[in-house]
C-alpha cells in the first residue's frame, strides 16, 4: 500500500510543471536569436507583416492547467511578453490561441524633422 501511495504522490507531483524560468528574463529590445538561446525553440510562430510572435507552452503547470508564455517581436526584437493559461489542456497541440495582431504591444515611433 505504501508503495502505491508513494507511487501515486511522485506521479502527482511530477505532474506540476513549472514555468521556464528564462521567461521572466526576456527584456524589451531582446533579438530573436537571444530568445532562442534562452527559451530554445518557439513551440508556436505566427507573424504578419514587421509582427512576429513565439508562443511557449508549459503543461501541467496546476491542477490540469497549461501556461502559454507568448513573446512579441517588431523588425526581430522583443517589444512585449505575456501570458495565457488553458485549464483541461493536457497537452500543448491545439490549445495555442490564434495571435490577435491588435493585442500586440505599442509601438513608438519617432519622426524628426530636419
Amino acid at each position: 500500500m505504501k508503495k502505491i501511495l508513494a507511487f501515486v504522490l511522485v506521479i502527482y507531483l511530477s505532474a506540476c510543471a513549472s514555468v521556464n524560468s528564462e521567461f521572466f528574463n526576456i527584456n524589451n529590445g531582446d533579438t530573436k536569436a537571444s530568445v532562442i538561446v534562452k527559451m530554445g525553440t518557439p513551440d508556436d510562430r505566427q507573424f504578419q507583416d514587421k509582427n512576429e510572435a513565439f508562443q511557449y507552452c508549459t503543461t501541467g503547470t496546476s491542477f490540469g492547467k497549461s501556461t502559454f508564455n507568448v513573446i512579441w517581436f517588431y523588425d526581430g526584437v522583443v517589444t512585449g511578453a505575456s501570458s495565457y493559461t488553458v485549464a483541461h489542456a493536457a497537452s500543448c497541440m491545439g490549445h495555442f490561441k490564434q495571435i490577435n495582431w491588435g493585442d500586440a504591444p505599442d509601438l513608438i515611433m519617432e519622426i524628426r524633422n530636419k
